[in-house]
C-alpha cells in the first residue's frame, strides 16, 4: 500500500470506521463493511463491486462524487483490486 497506509489505518480491522486523528485533525471514517455499503442511504446510492473499485481507485462515490479528503486513491492490479473486494465482502 501507499505511504505505509492500509485500509485498516483508517476504517479499522473490522472496516467499521469512525473517528480517526490524521495530521492533527480528526475525521469521521466510513463503515465500510459489505451489508453497510450495499445498502442505500440518505446522503449516497448503494455501493456494488464496480462503484467499490471506483472508491478504491479513483476516489469516487457510489453516485460518482469525489469522496471526502482523506481517502486515498489506491493504485493496485486487477488481481489485488478483485481480492480487497472480496474481502470487503467478508466484513459484516
Amino acid at each position: 500500500m501507499q505511504n505505509g497506509l492500509a485500509c485498516a489505518t483508517c476504517h479499522g480491522q473490522g472496516g467499521r470506521g469512525g473517528t480517526v486523528q490524521i495530521m492533527m485533525q480528526a475525521y469521521e471514517v466510513p463503515n465500510i463493511t459489505w451489508p453497510v455499503l450495499t445498502s442505500t442511504t440518505d446522503d449516497r446510492s448503494a455501493y456494488n463491486e464496480v462503484t467499490a473499485k471506483r472508491a478504491i481507485t479513483e476516489g469516487l462515490d457510489a453516485d460518482g462524487g469525489q469522496l471526502e479528503y482523506p481517502m486515498p486513491r489506491w493504485q493496485m492490479s486487477d488481481s489485488n483490486l478483485n481480492d480487497l473486494v472480496g474481502f470487503i465482502k467478508t466484513l459484516q
